[in-house]
């Protein structure tokens, strides 16, 4: 990878349901070489059914989903990238937490980030299977960029955005899950990470129904100003779009990433 020059990623929008190997994730596989990108985001936990549909949670069914996920490590390779990112169910520490990963070659992958916000709803009831566990916006220096992750529901929160970019980061990645009747929101979200963060922001979703839930689908890439430069679709899964570490830098010296935090004493936190 040239860690000088631009840094081609791609987002895509996978198959609603998919095992490691499986038909869809060959389809994936072969649109994700085709792009020629250095760096690969996966959608939240791609692999198996939408463990969160359910408002019980079953722990056999947990482990088989870990499993899964285990299993596609040693596919990671098929997208034709040398980094790849996501997020998959595992444990630390005893607690069941959704980690947001770097894949760069290897026989496994280095955590960067527990999902820290979760819903409890109809179709997200993440509250009942998962915990916010201990490894929390942290950022990773990866192929030349410093990246770092808001997986999902975690994208709401645009402290944590402006948290990463007045720490350097040059990319925040979004893995997640989402409905074709929110689209609008997560766009938006996501525009707005990119705005007050100065960083490159991209986002990748599953597509189709399971469980009643219809997945919205819709990967992007969206530069530092807010423009989205690259986007899915159903006729295009995967597409790639060039980082600048030069573009993010000038970013963060412009409006509104300039701006300074207002002070917070400890009386007004309590």
């Amino acid at each position: 990878m040239n860690t000088e020059g631009p840094v081609r990623l791609a987002v895509c929008e996978a198959p609603v349901v998919m095992t490691p190997g499986d038909e869809g994730w060959q389809a994936l596989a072969a649109d994700a070489r085709a792009v020629k990108a250095d760096m690969f985001l996966l959608n939240e936990m791609p692999f198996g059914p939408w463990l969160c549909a359910r408002a019980e949670p079953s722990f056999d069914d947990l482990l088989s989903v870990q499993r899964l996920h285990e299993q596609g490590i040693g596919h990671y390779g098929d997208l034709g990238a040398s980094v790849v990112f996501g997020s998959h169910p595992t444990f630390e520490e005893g607690s069941s937490v959704n980690e947001g990963f770097v894949w760069e070659g290897g026989p496994g992958t280095s955590p960067v980030h527990t999902k820290q916000f979760f819903p409890n709803e109809e179709g997200w009831h993440e509250t009942q299977w998962f915990e916010g566990g201990q490894r929390q916006f942290e950022i990773a220096e990866v192929g030349g960029l410093k990246v770092a992750f808001l997986i999902c529901t975690d994208i709401m929160f645009n402290e944590w955005a402006r948290h990463y970019g007045r720490s350097g980061a040059d990319l925040i990645v979004v893995p997640r899950a989402t409905p074709v009747s929110t689209l609008h929101r997560w766009r938006t979200a996501v525009q707005m990470a990119a705005v007050v963060s100065g960083c490159y922001v991209a986002s990748s979703n599953r597509a189709g129904e399971e469980q009643g839930i219809d997945f919205g689908g819709l990967g992007w890439i969206v530069d530092p100003s807010g423009v989205v430069i690259a986007e899915t679709s159903a006729d295009e899964l995967v597409v790639a779009a060039d980082i600048y570490r030069s573009v993010s830098a000038h970013a963060k010296r412009e409006y509104p990433c300039y701006v300074e935090d207002l002070p917070v004493s400890e009386d007004e936190l309590s």
